[in-house]
């Protein structure tokens, strides 16, 4: 007569727990050989540990109950199984890369803290496009802007226009002149006049910060916000936006993947 273990003898024999083998019995994926009718305990085989331990080796590797299962009930073929390892292995390089880019990404966080010890918070958002007033201009200083800003909100109906309030920079001072673009959102279409544009700001994916509207606390917010898409790997993809939102100012990069 064939040796056969009670639960207890090929749990030890296994190097797994007695309550693992109830439960992969449970779910069908290694039944007992036999169960004595009179005791109700389970009886194995010696080479259930063989089967046994191709089960933790999948399971080792990162393959689901569920994928064990299919293979070990079907017999499955080498093809199968190399499928099933071959779909692991991609999850896990995906994993790592995943990591690794999560690494560096901390690592810049972490030396921001080290260089001004107050970390700028970036975060995405998403809009949706938006009918605008705008008024486009060249200008010798940032403050400049704002003789057009005033102009554009003397031109336009109050009831017509909107909460949101900005400027769109299409040049900065580091490419050697400005070029802004003040505007101001629209409840409803008003008259075209010949001193303002009306358009729609396109939606976009921007990288987002916060800051003072001193010109040195908006520098350190363009700052950190071009260091994050630089470390995400992501490129400007429009002009800049700033919105005025009291007493905060809005900084937003519209981005694109590099």
């Amino acid at each position: 007569m064939a040796v056969r273990y009670r639960i207890g003898e090929f749990a030890e024999l296994s190097g797994v727990s007695t309550k693992t083998l109830r439960f992969y019995d449970e779910i069908g994926l290694l039944r007992p050989a036999s169960v004595d009718p009179r005791t109700r305990y389970r009886l194995y085989l010696p080479q259930q540990l063989e089967e046994l331990a191709s089960i933790l080796a999948l399971k080792d590797v990162g393959a689901s109950l569920t994928e064990v299962r299919n293979l070990t009930n079907k017999a499955g073929s080498n093809k199968e199984r190399q499928e099933i390892l071959s779909e692991l292995k991609k999850e896990v390089e995906q994993s790592i890369q995943m990591a690794t880019q999560s690494l560096k990404w901390i690592n810049a966080t972490l030396s921001e803290l080290d260089d001004s010890g107050r970390p700028i918070a970036v975060v995405v958002k998403r809009r949706p496009a938006v009918l605008v007033a705008s008024i486009r201009s060249r200008v010798q200083s940032y403050s400049e802007i704002e003789r057009f800003e005033q102009e554009l909100l003397s031109e336009l109906p109050v009831q017509s226009m909107g909460d949101l309030r900005g400027v769109l920079w299409h040049s900065c001072a580091d490419s050697g002149f400005l070029e802004g673009e003040p505007f101001v959102a629209l409840k409803q279409r008003v008259p075209s006049r010949s001193v303002y544009d009306l358009k729609q700001l396109p939606p976009a994916t921007l990288a987002c910060a916060y800051s003072g509207l001193d010109f040195d606390s908006a520098e350190r917010s363009y700052a950190a916000i071009r260091r994050w898409m630089n470390t995400r790997g992501y490129r400007v993809a429009g002009p800049k936006r700033e919105l005025y939102l009291d007493r905060l100012l809005e900084i937003q990069f519209p981005m694109r993947s590099a």
